[in-house]
């Protein structure tokens, strides 16, 4: 227990927000969430589709996600009830039948990650010798956030071949930063793999929800807050934050004001601009913010005869706007698929419709054994995540403002991360632990 017990208004109930909760809850503060939709979750949140429950968007997690299983682990939820983990296999193919493979074998890192390379399945021994060069790179190459160039360029300085590029790299790199490699940040895209090859043989394991995400963490969070002595409050919009010489002492919504010693900010970048944009010291930071950019991903369910299921529990797909196609049968929805399409393309200029016959056009095309799918729902993230572009890393703010009391928090802060959950716990974590030794000194 804290020596001074004070109370944190936490704007924003994604998943951000949540950790941030729950690790104050747990030191002994006092904790209201105020979420301005209907439902935690922000943008990894529950949705339905008929009689079932699925995501806004198809989440798969790493082993390197080790805040966010340290999270779940300090709710008291039994993980592997929750998650399916399996060893790194990865398979892609044209629709033309060519396929690649890159299997992790259970040995330590780093010879997880060379063993996986040189017995890749696709590739030819030029591209294995250039990955191989470029994998062991990893372990001692990096770029300062003023050297930064894009995933292309530093494709393009360590001779990576077209097949390493077009069937490894590029969607990896769509995948974990979900902005082009002609764009992304060669910073964070290194990052993202030194933390999933570089550092144990289990951080490059895939993680797929056996469940929907509102029951892993929003629902778990609001009863452990709740037990806490903590307060989560729907549908309260934060609509104006309440300064005085430089220090924060309360936030309003539509229709209440709450008092707080602490406010945590726990919004996206676009909405977090018109609470603080007002304020003289938050200039800087308003500005940053204002320059951030963001990309979308669709997410398709199709709805098959339970008896309709694929190969392989996650696919990838080369050539197509249909980039992943991922069986929910793993959380017990069988009949069900899972298209993920990351990043902008020409896509998003389709309507629903004429986007859910493309994609089982080409389903068809790369599966002519499958049947139509007897439903679609397609669902646009259009603001999934900031752009991880060239030099993002010099506008993203710490936690800590130049508001007393005041504090950032989001998977867009300055945590090395793209915009995953892990990035969001992260940034939970940091701002709790910031506002806690803060007290406390």
């Amino acid at each position: 227990m804290p020596e001074i017990k004070k109370h944190i208004a936490i704007a924003g109930g994604g998943w951000a927000g949540l950790a941030c909760a729950v690790e104050l809850s747990l030191i002994g503060h006092q904790v209201t969430v105020l979420e301005s939709a209907k439902q935690l979750g922000g943008r990894a949140r529950r949705v339905a589709f008929g009689d079932q429950a699925v995501d806004n968007g198809q989440h798969v997690l790493i082993g390197a996600y080790r805040n966010t299983l340290a999270l779940l682990k300090r709710l008291d939820l039994t993980v592997d009830e929750l998650l399916h983990r399996s060893k790194l296999n990865l398979h892609l193919q044209y629709c033309d039948g060519k396929e690649f493979n890159l299997r992790s074998p259970n040995l330590l890192a780093p010879l997880n990650l060379l063993a996986a390379l040189l017995s890749a399945k696709g590739f030819t021994l030029v591209d294995k010798w250039h990955a191989l060069g470029f994998g062991l790179r990893l372990f001692t190459y990096s770029l300062s956030v003023d050297d930064d160039i894009s995933v292309a360029e530093l494709l393009h300085r360590h001779h990576q071949t077209r097949n390493n590029i077009t069937a490894l790299w590029e969607p990896i790199c769509l995948a974990s930063l979900n902005t082009p490699i002609e764009e992304a940040s060669a910073r964070i895209f290194i990052r993202v793999l030194y933390d999933t090859f570089c550092r144990g043989s289990s951080d490059s394991d895939l993680i797929v929800p056996k469940t929907d995400l509102g029951a892993i963490l929003p629902d778990p969070a609001v009863d452990f807050i709740e037990l806490h002595g903590g307060n989560v409050h729907l549908s309260q919009r934060a609509t104006e934050l309440v300064i005085e010489q430089r220090h924060i002492s309360a936030i309003k919504t539509e229709d209440k004001t709450i008092s707080a010693d602490h406010v945590v900010l726990a919004l996206p970048p676009h909405a977090c601009i018109p609470l603080i944009k007002s304020h003289p010291a938050l200039h800087d930071v308003a500005y940053n913010l204002s320059a951030f950019t963001y990309n979308p991903i669709v997410t398709a369910y199709l709805r098959y005869k339970s008896s309709i299921r694929p190969d392989r529990s996650m696919q990838g797909l080369l050539g197509t706007t249909a980039q992943w196609v991922i069986d929910r049968s793993i959380s017990g929805q069988a009949g069900l698929l899972t298209v993920v399409i990351s990043g902008p393309g020409k896509h998003m200029q389709l309507e629903n419709d004429e986007l859910a016959g493309h994609i089982q056009n080409e389903l068809h095309k790369c599966f002519p054994h499958w049947p139509r799918a007897e439903e679609v729902m397609i669902i646009r993230e259009k603001r999934a995540t900031f752009s991880s572009r060239v030099n993002i890393d010099l506008l993203r703010p710490t936690n800590k403002t130049a508001i007393q009391g005041l504090w950032l928090c989001g998977d867009y802060t300055a945590t090395g991360y793209p915009a995953t959950i892990e990035s969001a716990v992260i940034s939970g974590k940091t701002t709790a632990e910031l506002i806690h030794r803060s007290i406390s000194n």
